[in-house]
């Protein structure tokens, strides 16, 4: 009787901690952080051995107690990105009681599911999305009759995806839809405004519209596949890496499609303010923009506010450094350095996870134009210029991240040394 009451503890205390590594991963973590809060748990419930492996939507594990052993099995079936429910989870994991029971973790992964939901109005997270594009607008220096174009068709295009997203529709369909949506809405409101006659309201539908569809980039899993294989964890982070392709190439081919019929093309435009006046628009609109992606990864207020000042100082330095003739990938990994070197102690300090701020902070450095001017110019057949388009957008995301990466190896011991760390703080965020 005894054994049978022992193996049955044992089976709930491994579906526990699988089930919190599996809420984790669907709430868009990197696979290093699953790992961790499934090994603090396990370490809580008296394993003696727990060993993992993350992918993008999987999770196998072994658990080991004794002469026992047990391998569960568990698939994610959405990947999307919730900071809040990390900063929850991650919390939970690292204040559990020693010695902890299955159902004690259980009864708090309830209270996570219950009370951790939605921070942000319906409204609120559309409007979000067509901020954060605008800001992305005049970071390219687009004109501001453009930025306000693409706030509203960055809006549509948001509400199209949040339907398609409750109704369970395919994740590749619905980026594809939500790109067609703000496409068209671009196009429609900038006829629209052309009719007016009004001086700046005229000749905006071809330079801008790629700006609208930039809430699509899926900058979050391209930043964590990289921390991943940086991590040596290829299986998670190669599978990032190929969702994360898998995206652009919906969102990239179906505003093409849209652009080869309507006759929209994503043409290099640069419009200036003069002298301190275009730093005061680049920092009001990196501080916007890092917000409204903030808000869309449904961050608490003091993480918006967080990663928007992070994202601020990030990216201004890595502006002036490209106007001080620094090549544009050094810059932008050093405006990832900046970010990730600045965030360790207030994330320690206000027991945030270190990723639900920095990774939004460097997403309005990600250069998601040159991803659609790559994808239109390969498909009008001129390879050359496609390729420099790609080229560039590839090294500065793989730059972005390499300064993340390093700024944790930094600060970090458990990234700075391959061994495993014995302090238990050794894997605090």
């Amino acid at each position: 009787m005894d054994t049978a009451r022992n193996d049955r503890e044992f089976i709930d205390d491994t579906e526990a901690v699988v089930r919190l590594g599996s809420m984790l991963l669907s709430a868009g973590t990197g696979s290093y952080r699953v790992k961790r809060a499934m090994e603090r748990a396990a370490t809580a419930l008296g394993m003696e051995r727990h060993d993992a492996s993350v992918g993008l939507t999987e999770i196998s594990v072994t658990a080991h107690r004794g002469d026992n052993f047990r391998t569960v099995v568990r698939e994610v079936y959405r990947v999307r990105v919730d900071s809040s429910r990390i900063q929850s989870l991650e919390s939970l994991s690292r204040h559990l009681p020693h010695p902890c029971t299955a159902a004690t973790l259980e009864a708090e992964l309830d209270r996570i599911s219950r009370t951790v939901t939605a921070r942000w109005k319906p409204w609120q997270n559309i409007l979000a999305a067509g901020i954060a594009c605008a800001g992305f607008s005049v970071l390219n220096r687009f004109p501001l009759a453009d930025a306000l174009v693409v706030l509203v068709a960055a809006c549509c295009g948001q509400l199209v995806r949040r339907i398609a997203t409750r109704r369970w529709l395919n994740q590749f369909g619905t980026t594809a839809m939500a790109a067609a949506a703000s496409s068209l809405v671009y196009l429609a409101v900038a006829a629209l405004l052309s009719l007016t006659g009004l001086p700046g309201l005229t000749g905006i539908s071809d330079p801008g519209y790629i700006a609208a569809l930039l809430f699509l980039v899926p900058g979050f899993p391209m930043i964590t596949s990289i921390l991943d294989m940086a991590r040596i964890d290829f299986t998670a982070g190669l599978a990032r890496a190929g969702y994360s392709l898998g995206l652009v190439i919906s969102a990239t081919m179906s505003a093409w499609v849209i652009s080869f019929i309507t006759g929209l093309t994503p043409l290099v435009t640069e419009s200036t303010l003069p002298g301190a006046w275009q730093w005061v628009a680049y920092a009001v609109a990196t501080f916007l923009g890092v917000a409204g992606f903030a808000v869309l990864f449904n961050s608490t207020g003091r993480m918006v506010l967080i990663a928007a000042a992070l994202g601020t100082i990030g990216n201004l330095a890595r502006l002036g450094l490209v106007t001080a003739s620094v090549p544009a990938q050094l810059s932008a990994g050093l405006g990832g350095l900046i970010v990730g070197l600045l965030a360790s102690p207030l994330t320690h300090r206000l027991d945030i996870p270190r990723i639900t701020v920095t990774v939004p902070a460097c997403l309005i450095m990600i250069p998601g134009t040159a991803m659609y001017r790559m994808m239109y110019w390969f498909n009008a057949e001129n390879t050359v210029r496609a390729l420099g388009f790609g080229v560039d957008a590839v090294l500065a995301v793989l730059a972005i991240a390499i300064g993340l990466a390093v700024a944790r190896m930094l600060t970090d011991p458990a990234w700075t040394f391959a061994r495993p760390v014995p302090s238990p703080h050794a894997f605090r965020s």
